[in-house]
């Protein structure tokens, strides 16, 4: 029989575990960031205007990432035109309100891209302002990944808006320790988290040298990026063709380890 004190002991402990889980350690000591592994002669475009890269080590495929701006999607024919992991934006905060929201196609995207036997993987669109608002948006991620076959990374998306100012005038600092903290809560909890950008992005508004810890999803429109730090995935072009996506698609290329992969 469990005792009222038993029951007390076992809330306390469930909470100190929540605690630990659910807390940002701060930023850590700036270090070397890591070079690109990549060989920029081995990208190269197949016949359908997509890029693929692999050497000895590395090997390419092929993503998409999707929002409600793309409505409905067939999810069948894009694992059938070749697209292997889907990136589906979970939700956003509200550059003017600063409320939190669910995409509205988030739940049937991923229902969708799994049943379709693709990988799924979300990003949340911040405008969070404070190291405990980027803790917020990193709960309410957790929440909604949860039962959702979610196995793939996730990504931390903080962009200026022209015509909000709701992160205008947070320094390099405070957005570095702002991606920091909801990545740092994704990864207690379990799941693997990306810090999504463009060049700019990564060499002007945070320090990349306190977020080594974090992989990179670089967004760079070109045909060759002469990005020469280390990342996982790049997004290549905002103006992809994917089949069962009415208009243009985000296209990313993800780089996974040979030694990793099952046969």
């Amino acid at each position: 029989m469990i005792t009222f004190a038993g029951m007390i002991l076992a809330s306390i402990i469930i909470s100190n575990l929540m605690t630990w889980f659910d807390s940002y350690d701060g930023l850590g000591n700036p270090e070397s960031i890591p070079e690109s592994p990549y060989d920029r002669e081995k990208f190269w475009y197949d016949e359908d205007g997509r890029l693929r890269y692999e050497d000895d080590r590395w090997i390419s495929r092929t993503v998409v990432d999707v929002s409600s701006y793309q409505k409905a999607i067939d999810w069948e024919q894009v694992a059938a035109d070749g697209v292997e992991m889907a990136m589906i934006r979970l939700g956003y905060r509200g550059y003017e309100s600063g409320f939190l929201n669910l995409d509205q196609c988030y739940k049937a995207n991923v229902k969708g891209a799994h049943k379709a036997g693709l990988d799924v993987g979300v990003y949340f669109f911040s405008q969070a302002v404070t190291v405990e608002e980027a803790e917020e948006e990193a709960r309410f991620v957790l929440r909604n990944i949860r039962g959702k076959h979610v196995n793939g990374p996730i990504a931390f998306d903080m962009e200026l808006i022209a015509g909000a100012d709701r992160i205008t005038n947070l320094t390099a600092e405070e957005k570095t320790a702002i991606a920091d903290a909801f990545c740092q809560l994704i990864e207690k909890n379990g799941y693997k988290a990306m810090v999504y950008g463009n060049p700019k992005w990564l060499t002007g508004d945070v320090d990349m040298s306190l977020l080594t810890d974090h992989d990179v999803w670089l967004a760079h429109y070109t045909t060759v990026t002469k990005w020469g730090f280390s990342y996982t995935m790049w997004q290549y072009t905002d103006s992809g063709s994917v089949a069962g996506i009415e208009g243009n698609a985000d296209l990313s290329v993800q780089l996974r380890e040979k030694k990793y992969l099952v046969e």
